[in-house]
C-alpha cells in the first residue's frame, strides 16, 4: 500500500515539471494524447489478448531494432550534436588516447576529481578503436539502446505473456530515445543503459537459479564499472530474492552468488589497475568527490539540487585534508535541509523530481521545421507510460512488481539526495516502460481496473 501514496506523490511533481518545462500548447497536447491512448487501451482489449506466434514476434522485434537503429544512425551521421561539459572532456580524452595512450594535461584535474569516470574512456576508447572514428562510436552507442529496447520488450512479455504489449514498449521506448539527444553522445548513461534493464530480464526468466544468480553478478559488476547506479535496480531484486533465498534455505546459490561476484570483481578491477597504469595516471584520494559531495550538491537551496559552480569551486579548492572536506561538504548539506521548512521541504522535493523527470527541452533534437511535433511525441512517450505506471499501483499483486517500484524508488530516492539531472535517469527508462507493460496486461481485465 505503500507505493500509492509514493507514486501519486511521483505523478505530482512530474506534472509540475512537464508544466514548467513546456508550453500550454504541448501540455494540452500530451495529456490530450495520453487520455486518448489509456481510453484506446481499454476499448482494444481484444487486440491484446490475441495471441502471437513466436516466429511472428521475433520477425517483429528485429525490424523494430533495423528501422530504429538505421533512423537512429542516420541522425548521427547528419545531425550536429550538442556536446557539452563531460561529454565533451570524456570526447576530447578519448580521441587523445588514440593517438598518445596518456591524459590529456587540462582533463587530469576532471578525472582526479572523478575518477570512476576513467572506466568510461577505456570503453569508448575500445570502441573507438575497432570503429576508427567518434561518429562509430556514436553509432554503437545507439546500437546499444536499441538493444536494450528489445530486452525491455522481452522482459515486459516475461512479466506478462503477452507479446502484443512488449512489442508496443518497444516502439515507444525507440521512439523516446531517437528523440533524445543523450542517446547519441557516449557517455555512462548511454552505455549504461542496458545494465538495468538485463539485470531485470534475467532475474524475471525462466533460467535455472544458480544460472541467474551467476549471470546477475555478472552483469553488476560489469555495470557497476560503467556507473555505479546501475545497483540501484539490483538492491531492489536483492532484497526480494535474498528473502527467498534465505527462506527457502538455499545457501547453495547464497554461496554460489558471492563467489561469483568475488570472482568476477578481481579480474575487472586488475584490468582497471593496469589500464590506469598504462596511461600513467597517478591517483590523488585527496581530490576525489565522494558521495558527501553529491549530497551538499544535490541539497542546495539556490539552484534547486542542481550543479552549483561555487559549490563546484569549493570542491576543487585544497583543504587540510579529505576527512575536512567531506566535513565542510556534510555541515553545509545539513544546514540547506534545516533552512527549508515543511512546506519547503516538498517544495524542494517537487522541483528536484520535476527537474530530473521533467525536464525536456536540453534533451531534445532541435534540427528541423518540426521540430515542435517531435518535441511533442517525445514528450508524449515518457508522459504516457509515467501515467501507466502510477495507474499500475492500485492493483499489483506480484511481489516481482514491488521489485520493479522499489528498484524506480531507489532511484528516485538517490536523484532527490544527490546532484543529479535528466541525463542520470536515462538508463532507467527501461524500468518504468516495464511497469508500463504490466499495467496495459491488467487494463485488460476490465474487472481488475481500480475504480
Amino acid at each position: 500500500m505503500i507505493f500509492i501514496p509514493l507514486m501519486l506523490i511521483f505523478f505530482i511533481c512530474m506534472n509540475m515539471g512537464f508544466v514548467k518545462y513546456n508550453d500550454g500548447i504541448t501540455i494540452i497536447s500530451v495529456i490530450g494524447m495520453t487520455i486518448v491512448s489509456l481510453a484506446t487501451i481499454w476499448k482494444n482489449t481484444k487486440f491484446l489478448r490475441k495471441p502471437m506466434s513466436h516466429k511472428r514476434y521475433v520477425v517483429c522485434l528485429w525490424m523494430i531494432f533495423i528501422f530504429f537503429f538505421v533512423v537512429q544512425t542516420l541522425v548521427c551521421l547528419y545531425v550536429p550534436l550538442n556536446y557539452y561539459s563531460d561529454f565533451i572532456i570524456i570526447r576530447d580524452q578519448v580521441v587523445h588516447m588514440s593517438e598518445e595512450f596518456n591524459m590529456l594535461p587540462h582533463t587530469n584535474k576532471y578525472f582526479q576529481s572523478y575518477p570512476y569516470q576513467l572506466n568510461i574512456i577505456f570503453i569508448i576508447n575500445a570502441i573507438y578503436s575497432i570503429f576508427g572514428s567518434y561518429k562509430g562510436v556514436e553509432i554503437f552507442t545507439t546500437a546499444l539502446v536499441n538493444v536494450s529496447a528489445v530486452i525491455t520488450a522481452m522482459t515486459v512479455c516475461n512479466m506478462t505473456h503477452n507479446r502484443k504489449i512488449s512489442i508496443i514498449m518497444a516502439v515507444m521506448l525507440n521512439v523516446f530515445s531517437t528523440l533524445c539527444l543523450k542517446t547519441y553522445m557516449p557517455y555512462t548513461s548511454n552505455i549504461g543503459f542496458i545494465f538495468p534493464i538485463l539485470m531485470v530480464y534475467i532475474y524475471t526468466s525462466e533460467l535455472k537459479r544458480t544460472k541467474k544468480v551467476i549471470l546477475l553478478a555478472l552483469v553488476v559488476i560489469v555495470g557497476s564499472r560503467v556507473k555505479i547506479t546501475t545497483c540501484i535496480p539490483f538492491i531492489a531484486m536483492l532484497i526480494f530474492g535474498g528473502y527467498k533465498l534465505l527462506k527457502e534455505r538455499d545457501y547453495k546459490n547464497i554461496a554460489v552468488g558471492l563467489l561469483s561476484i568475488v570472482a568476477f570483481y578481481i579480474p575487472v578491477i586488475c584490468v582497471h589497475d593496469s589500464m590506469v597504469k598504462k596511461i600513467g595516471f597517478v591517483y590523488d584520494n585527496a581530490m576525489d568527490h565522494g558521495f558527501v559531495y553529491y549530497f551538499a550538491m544535490g541539497q542546495n537551496n539556490p539552484t534547486g539540487g542542481q550543479y552549483n559552480y561555487e559549490i563546484g569551486v569549493m570542491g576543487n579548492n585544497e583543504f587540510p585534508s579529505k576527512e575536512a572536506r567531506d566535513e565542510f561538504f556534510l555541515n553545509m548539506a545539513i544546514k540547506s535541509i534545516r533552512e527549508r521548512s515543511t512546506l519547503g521541504q516538498i517544495k524542494f522535493f517537487a522541483s528536484k523530481i520535476a527537474y530530473c523527470w521533467g525536464e525536456t527541452k536540453s534533451d531534445h533534437l532541435y534540427f528541423c521545421k518540426y521540430d515542435g511535433v517531435m518535441l511533442m511525441i517525445k514528450h508524449y512517450t515518457w508522459y504516457v507510460v509515467m501515467t501507466l505506471m502510477v495507474i499500475g499501483t492500485f492493483f499489483i499483486r506480484d511481489k516481482r512488481y514491488y521489485m520493479l517500484l522499489l528498484g524506480i524508488w531507489g532511484v528516485i530516492a538517490y536523484l532527490y539526495l544527490s546532484e543529479a539531472g535528466a541525463r542520470y535517469v536515462l538508463m532507467y527508462m527501461p524500468l518504468v516502460y516495464v511497469m508500463a507493460g504490466i499495467t496495459m496486461k491488467r487494463l485488460c481485465k476490465k474487472q481488475e481496473f481500480p475504480l
